[in-house]
C-alpha cells in the first residue's frame, strides 16, 4: 500500500496548523485528525477511540511514527512542561517533490485549521469529546455536556456546555461551507441533521 498521499496530507495538515499559530504537538494533530476525518471525511485511515484525553487514534500515532522514520517530519523539544512540535524533516521536500498537495481536501483543511489552529490542548479535548458524543449519541446541549462529563470528570460541567455550543456553531459553519455530507453524519449521528 502506497503511504505517501497520506502522509503529504499529514505534513499539510501540521503546516497549516502552525500557520495559524498552533503549536502543533501530537494532541493537536490527533484531535485535528479527528475533526478531519469523522466530521469533515478526509480519509487519515485512522480509528479512532475515546482515550484519556478525549479521542485518540493509535493508527494516527503509527502512521506518525512512520513519517518520522522515513524523516519525513521531526520532533522539535520545547522547554518543560511542553511536549514537542511537529516540524517538517529532512525528506519533507523529496515527498513534497513526488505526491501532490491533497488539493480536494483544501477547504476541508482550511476550515479546521481556521477553526481549530489557536485553540489550547485542553479546549481540543472537550471539542473532540464533544464532537465524540455528538456523533454516537447526539442528544440536546445538556445531555450531551452531561455526558461529556461522565465520559471525562476533570472536565466542569460549564466547559462542558461551552464545547458542546462550540461544536454546534462549528458544524453549523461547516454546512453552510457544504464540507458536511450525510455519510459523515451516519444514521445514529441525528445531532448532525
Amino acid at each position: 500500500m502506497n503511504d505517501l498521499p497520506l502522509f503529504r496530507l499529514i505534513l499539510t495538515v501540521a503546516g497549516e496548523l502552525r500557520c495559524r499559530g498552533s503549536w502543533t504537538g501530537e494532541s493537536h494533530v490527533q484531535k485535528v485528525g479527528y475533526f478531519l476525518q469523522d466530521l469533515l471525511g478526509v480519509p487519515l485511515k485512522a480509528d479512532y477511540i475515546l482515550y484519556k484525553h478525549g479521542p485518540h487514534s493509535f493508527d494516527l500515532r503509527r502512521t506518525l511514527s512512520a513519517m518520522r522514520a522515513y524523516q519525513y517530519v521531526d520532533w522539535q523539544p520545547n522547554p518543560y512542561p511542553y511536549g514537542p512540535t511537529l516540524v517538517e524533516g529532512q525528506l519533507a521536500d523529496t515527498l513534497k517533490r513526488f505526491t501532490q498537495e491533497p488539493a480536494e481536501y483544501r477547504e476541508q483543511i482550511d476550515f479546521v485549521a481556521e477553526w481549530l489552529g489557536t485553540k489550547r490542548v485542553a479546549e481540543l479535548e472537550r471539542l473532540g469529546t464533544a464532537l465524540y458524543v455528538t456523533l454516537t449519541e447526539g442528544a440536546g446541549v445538556q445531555d450531551r455536556a452531561a455526558r461529556i462529563c461522565e465520559l471525562e470528570p476533570h472536565v466542569a460541567p460549564a466547559e462542558a456546555q461551552d464545547a458542546v455550543t462550540e461544536l454546534d456553531r462549528m458544524i453549523a459553519r461547516a454546512r453552510e461551507r457544504g464540507l458536511v455530507s450525510g455519510h459523515e453524519a451516519g444514521e445514529s449521528r441525528q445531532a448532525l441533521r
